[in-house]
């Protein structure tokens, strides 16, 4: 009877040793967390207002640029949308109340110079919130997959903005 308890004790250990040792599902930091939400939701209205921009434009440059960047940030949401999947983060299937309001105003705005230049600042705006937000995550976030698609972020929204300062120039100019 002793030699059972004493191999009940010994696999007891064992079982609760590797236990421990045994990783828990990680939880992705609050910082990480708030950056994949908040860069998919502003992806949802980029892809939306690129849309509008694309159709609406009277310029060609902004024709453009709202078909370029609906495009990159379409692509770049399948990236969010499979590492928020990876790291168990719910995303919202809507953009924020506040980017929903930027788009009713773009969307009620006639198409000519006057929507083309609210886009553009708009747009200004908004990338550059974004570009912030990547940033916060590259200093701060903790997943390296999370802190990669910030990265990400951070080239393409760099081109953007520098590709609307061009047009604001432009459309300023013209």
């Amino acid at each position: 009877m002793n030699r059972s308890r004493g191999l009940f004790v010994v696999l007891a250990t064992v079982v609760i040793t590797l236990g421990a040792a045994a990783p828990a599902a990680a939880v992705p930091s609050p910082q990480d967390a708030s950056f994949l939400i908040g860069i998919h939701q502003a992806n949802l209205y980029e892809i939306a207002a690129g849309n509008l921009a694309a159709q609406k434009g009277a310029s060609d440059e902004v024709r453009r640029l709202g078909q370029l960047i609906a495009e990159d940030h379409t692509r770049f949401d399948a990236a969010v949308v499979a590492v928020a999947d990876q790291v168990k983060v719910a995303l919202p299937k809507v953009s924020s109340p506040e980017q929903q309001d930027v788009l009713k105003e773009l969307a009620a705005m006639p198409a000519g110079s006057s929507f083309d230049q609210m886009w553009i600042t708009r747009e200004i705006e908004t990338q550059g919130e974004s570009l912030q937000s990547a940033r916060t995550e590259l200093n701060f976030g903790f997943d390296p997959r999370v802190k990669e698609l910030a990265r990400q972020a951070d080239d393409m929204l760099i081109t953007h903005v520098t590709e609307l300062n061009r047009a604001d120039a432009n459309v300023n100019a013209g």
